[in-house]
């Protein structure tokens, strides 16, 4: 058991100082503009729950085969939330809006690149990204329009490079 930790240990260690984290995805920090609004989708203090709420479900699928984990709090900082964002890890999309509105995909990205690493919505927006919904392929992130239950997901075939 020993050898195993130190194992982990050590990939962990060397996936990090090769500028990637755990899954190999490649460090990057986000880009600016969190806080400006983005297509239809506004940034403010929340509190419209009930008023219009939807969940979408995101997977992402890497290189490797591997499912990563869609990061945490995506479009929620202390200045703001956007109404398009995650509260955890489990790839759940939440439209909580103050009346009915219409989020993409490719609306969710570009939060994403704001909020966390950008080194997944880079791939998408570089042509190196699948996008199925509900199985079937789609063009492009900016025609997968968020609806409840809608099912998504992402198989990254390469990262750009640098």
């Amino acid at each position: 058991m020993k050898k195993l930790s130190v194992a982990v240990a050590a990939a962990l260690l060397a996936a990090s100082c090769a500028g990637a984290d755990k899954y190999g995805i490649p460090n990057a920090d986000p880009v600016g503009g969190f806080g400006e609004t983005v297509s239809a989708v506004s940034c403010d203090f929340g509190g419209h729950d009930a008023a219009y709420h939807i969940h979408a479900q995101l997977t992402v699928i890497l290189p490797s085969g591997v499912t990563a984990q869609v990061p945490a709090n995506i479009g929620v900082k202390e200045q703001c939330m956007y109404w398009l964002h995650t509260h955890e890890t489990d790839g759940k999309l939440h439209v909580e809006a103050p009346s009915e509105t219409v989020a993409t995909l490719a609306d969710f990205l570009e939060l994403w690149r704001r909020s966390a690493n950008p080194s997944i919505p880079d791939a998408v927006a570089a042509g190196l990204a699948e996008i199925r919904v509900v199985g079937e392929l789609v063009t492009s992130a900016e025609s997968v329009v968020l609806e409840d239950g809608l099912g998504i997901e992402i198989t990254v075939k390469s990262f750009p490079s640098e």
